[in-house]
């Protein structure tokens, strides 16, 4: 009885053991809230946000001399990425759905006063009405990357219907700059292995999800988009914003100044997959202590 005792009690240490391994060798993944699935996203601007009693008002700092990256070797093999393995505090910004007429102008001139380069996904019919938008942004060095002509699932959609999508936004955006994209969000997140291995051997465009999300168009409250992103940010986060909502672009300034505060270094998303380096040989940074930056008024 004792024998049959041990090996029940052996054999279960064995499957937890085995769990546990099969575990860590899983990659995270982004799981996209149904309700993300079904919004529409509007392209107008939101109702003005109303600022919390107890929120004071954002510093602002001169952080024009921003360390710039240095470009490593490309990891071969990654149709995707929602973060990426860096040594050092880079990070990510990114914007989707616009350019927006009134509000992504108000955005570019805070990362210009920063000296932060960000890479806004945009959709394709936007650029075709406001294309000196989207050349300014590629004029101050930020990075334009391709989220659709008018922002479907792709996964819903024919392969006529998604050679649209993507070459009519690759063509606006080359219009306009005068280069095409190399990055593509799918809208909603919403992708798959074999549409992600077709953008990259078809179009040459590497698939970008994310690590941060503040679901910043679900909850159109700055302090919340602040807080969230603070909090959750860590070195390689890829961070997913939205240059079309009035609360997202009131918190920006506080939240950029909180991020520089602690450190961290802003990246394209292109720019961050050229640091990539293999999990085991990233060296953690040691935590440095910072002046915390008020919420957004």
């Amino acid at each position: 009885m004792k024998c049959l005792s041990f090996g029940v009690v052996f054999v279960s240490l064995v499957l937890v053991a085995c769990q546990a391994s099969h575990a860590q060798r899983v990659p995270p993944v982004v799981v996209v809230p149904p309700d993300e699935l079904s919004r529409d996203p509007s392209l107008t601007q939101p109702p003005a946000f109303q600022p919390s009693p107890t929120a004071s008002q954002p510093q602002t700092a001169d952080f024009a001399s921003v360390p710039q990256a240095t470009p490593g070797p490309t990891l071969p093999g990654r149709f995707s990425y929602n973060s990426c393995n860096v040594e050092g505090m880079y990070i990510a910004m990114t914007f989707d759905d616009g350019p927006n007429a009134q509000l992504t102008p108000k955005l570019l001139d805070m990362l210009k006063e920063r000296g932060i380069k960000a890479t806004f996904f945009v959709v394709g019919k936007n650029v075709e009405e406001y294309p000196d938008i989207v050349r300014r942004m590629a004029a101050e060095g930020h990075e334009v990357a391709n989220h659709s002509w008018s922002h479907p699932a792709l996964t819903k959609l024919g392969a006529e219907g998604f050679r649209k999508q993507i070459e009519s936004t690759n063509d606006a955006i080359a219009k306009a700059t005068g280069k095409r994209p190399v990055l593509m969000r799918p809208p909603y997140g919403a992708t798959s292995a074999i549409l992600n291995r077709r953008l990259s051997e078809q179009y040459g465009l590497k698939v970008i999800l994310w690590s941060v999300d503040p679901l910043d168009w679900k909850y159109r409250n700055s302090n919340r988009v602040y807080s969230y992103i603070t909090q959750n940010t860590q070195p390689g986060s890829i961070i997913l914003t939205h240059d079309i909502h009035a609360t997202t672009v009131a918190a920006m300034p506080a939240t950029l100044d909180s991020l520089l505060a602690k450190g961290y270094k802003f990246a394209t998303v292109s720019e961050l997959i050229a640091m990539e380096v293999p999990p085991q040989l990233v060296k953690k940074e040691p935590s440095t202590t910072t002046t915390s930056v008020p919420p957004p008024q």
